[in-house]
């Protein structure tokens, strides 16, 4: 398809009325949910062109309630259950990226990234591009107007032309209604937005451009910390206070069409949110989601999964420790696509801590599309050596075949090499420091999905970049659901059926630690409701004393045990909701009881309140003892307006006894420019500190 080619100048202000708009046709969208090909509810009229600089997508989207139209979010990369209109680009035409772009009534923006062909069915908005929109509350409804520059996309032209995969969708928070173009079918998660799936259109006479941004801060601040004394529960030592001021500089360099230089000095993640307050009732290590933008932007990139949350790199070991900041002195990051290869590139340098000397931490990953545009092959090698000697490295190589249809094997090989222990007689064996896994799996949405995988992991595997349960283990993870889509005029719009199990061998003794079975069913109702209802029969093998959060304490023994739960999850177009789940049964020699509760409520665009909660009661009635844990979180922000915005965040975990509250007021001036005031404070339990800080921050992009 040759997409049009704007005949004349448009303004940006979210009013489709220019006559080089009306020139262009709209794009033929259909219902893509509840129902496939149903009738759709609104008129909606999308249309897409561009000129020599940018790509243009225009909307005029009609509804019967004016009124009613879903108008929550005034936050970049924020969404509050709000009506939304979206465009996503494969500009390589490679089938397996793309650029997602959206934005609401209130003009507000979102943007992200979709990788392996959006096999995953979720995709990355971590990622920020520079692009414009604006939105306009009309009386039939409402419009919108997007304007992304090429040099955003990052294609590469031949011959002055280019060919991009592109799909649009009007997405109705109040009905759950999806309207997309082109009309692919939900066989497959997100088929809407899937890079394979998208249609070629062609652009003749555009060329891309390299881009320069830098971006400098300053910071300044004040912090006091009381800390515990040892002598008498709730005594606290004199207040030690300390002024925090620092400078910095990011830049960012189109080295090429779509790869990326950042350059970063002194970096600094004031304004990043604090982690969420978990409890851990599993013998496995707790895993903590990466937050920090520099991170997480083309992260998708750095990826090398292991099982579960394992992973090869994980770019939390780069300045944290314990969950506190470590100071990062500089370092720089390559990150894009070139040809038919994927190339990330990353080393750091870290200052010395309480905790740890300065280290320097160094990524890289390649990875290449083959004949097949869904597979592909690739490796990864991670260093981080530190001054005092020590050292850690791993390298991994993965592969991915598309087999037939949507049948695709997986097999991936990593092995670490680490600095000896003191207390080690000789270096660990080549086969006990390596892990090994093999998958073979269904991608689908309708119809019947599976996934099956085994794994390995040797006793002295140690990634020193990365995030592994534990050594020494074998595993094996299998899923199935079959999901029936029904037709128009049903109630319910969808309905699954299946059932997941994992199990957990230990490889020195051959002990069975874990072993769990879980059939599920669920249904979509066609007002956007999910209801899931699930059981898990289990074995627990515990050879060796074990200890939970909370000191929750369990003998050894074999354990079987079998637990049912349910849940409701509402759609996040509903001004006022609450997710609720429940979940009882046998706990080791026990019994425990899980409730949680996420309720949510946006009366305006200006407010949004959002809260979570859950309560864990574990007994262990032959022993007398017992454990209540509660924790609760509160999310409040206010949006002036698009550009200043108040958001505060505060939580509880009964058993730390920890109380935190982070606060970030931000004026966003332009794209990249921003004011930071950052309010922070920790209370702990009556053995730990107390600790608030005050920080202003300021950034300034300077683009090119």
């Amino acid at each position: 398809m040759r997409l049009p080619r704007l005949a004349g100048p448009v303004v940006l202000d979210g009013v489709v009325d220019e006559a080089a708009w009306r020139a262009v046709a709209p794009l033929p969208t259909v219902v893509y949910e509840p129902v496939f090909g149903g009738a759709p509810s609104q008129i909606t009229e999308i249309r897409v062109a561009y000129d020599d600089e940018h790509l243009y997508l225009a909307a005029r989207l009609r509804d019967t309630e004016p009124a009613e139209v879903r108008a929550n979010s005034l936050y970049r990369d924020e969404y509050a259950g709000d009506d939304t209109v979206g465009l996503i680009v494969d500009p390589f035409n490679d089938d397996t990226t793309a650029l997602w772009f959206y934005t609401m009534p209130t003009g507000a923006r979102v943007d992200g990234t979709v990788s392996a062909d959006m096999a995953s069915g979720e995709p990355d908005w971590s990622w920020n591009g520079r692009w414009d929109a604006a939105a306009r509350r009309t009386s039939d409804g409402w419009s919108a107007e997007m304007r992304i520059p090429f040099s955003t996309l990052g294609f590469q032209s031949e011959a002055g032309g280019v060919t991009m995969g592109l799909s649009v969708y009007r997405w109705l928070a109040r009905p759950s209604e999806r309207h997309a173009w082109p009309p692919v079918p939900p066989r497959w998660p997100r088929a809407y937005a899937k890079p394979s799936r998208l249609r070629d259109v062609a652009l003749t006479g555009v060329a891309s451009r390299r881009a320069l941004t830098i971006t400098p801060y300053a910071l300044v601040g004040y912090s006091v910390e009381s800390p515990a004394t040892a002598r008498g529960a709730g005594r606290r030592g004199p207040d030690e206070e300390a002024a925090a001021y620092s400078a910095g500089v990011d830049a960012k360099y189109g080295v090429t069409s779509n790869l990326t230089l950042d350059i970063t000095i002194n970096t600094d993640f004031a304004q990043v949110e604090a982690d969420d307050e978990q409890i851990n009732l599993t013998r496995y290590p707790l895993f903590f989601p990466e937050k920090r933008q520099f991170f997480l932007e083309r992260a998708g990139i750095f990826e090398l999964p292991l099982a579960g949350d394992g992973r090869l790199f994980h770019s939390r070991r780069i300045g944290l420790a314990d969950g506190k900041p470590v100071a990062i002195l500089g370092g720089a990051r390559l990150a894009g696509r070139a040809g038919r290869w994927e190339i990330g590139a990353l080393n750091l340098q870290t200052a010395k801590s309480d905790a740890l000397p300065s280290e320097n931490f160094g990524v890289l990953r390649l990875r290449r599309q083959l004949g097949d545009p869904l597979s592909s092959v690739g490796g990864m090698l991670t260093s981080r050596v530190g001054l005092d000697g020590r050292y850690n490295a791993a390298y991994g190589v993965d592969g991915t075949v598309h087999v037939v249809g949507d049948e695709f094997l997986s097999l991936r090989w990593a092995q670490s090499l680490r600095s000896r222990r003191p207390d080690e007689a000789e270096p660990a064996r080549w086969l006990d420091s390596g892990r090994a896994l093999a998958a073979w799996e269904r991608r689908r949405a309708a119809g019947l999905s599976y996934r099956a995988e085994l794994g390995w992991a040797g006793v002295d595997f140690e990634p020193g970049v990365g995030f592994e349960l534990y050594p020494g283990y074998r595993t094996a993870d299998v899923s199935a659901t079959h999901e029936w889509l029904l037709d128009a005029g049903a109630p319910v719009s969808a309905a699954w059926l299946g059932a997941e199990g994992q199990a957990y061998q230990r490889s020195r003794d051959g002990a069975l630690e874990s072993a769990q079975v879980s059939p599920f069913v669920g249904l979509t109702l066609t007002s956007g409701d999910e209801i899931e209802v699930l059981s898990r029969h289990g074995r627990e093998e515990v050879r060796d004393r074990l200890v939970l959060d909370g000191g929750v304490e369990v003998p050894e023994g074999i354990y079987d045990f079998h637990r049912a739960g349910a849940a409701l999850y509402m759609p996040e177009g509903r001004r006022l909701r609450c997710d609720v789940s429940l979940e009882a049964g046998g706990f080791y020699d026990g019994y425990s009881f899980s409730a949680s509760l996420s309720p949510a409520w946006n009366p305006s665009a200006h407010v949004g309140l959002g809260g979570e909660y859950r309560f864990d009661a574990i007994r262990f009635p032959e022993r007398g003892a017992a454990l209540d844990a509660h924790i609760a979180r509160l999310r409040l922000k206010l949006g002036f307006n698009i550009h200043a915005s108040l958001s505060a965040f505060l939580q509880y975990s009964s058993l730390t006894e920890r109380t935190s509250l982070n606060v970030r007021l931000r004026h966003h001036v332009g794209e990249g420019t921003d004011l930071w005031v950052v309010y922070d404070e920790r209370l702990g339990g009556a053995a730990a500190a107390h600790e608030r800080a005050l920080l202003l921050k300021y950034t300034h992009a300077i683009a090119r």
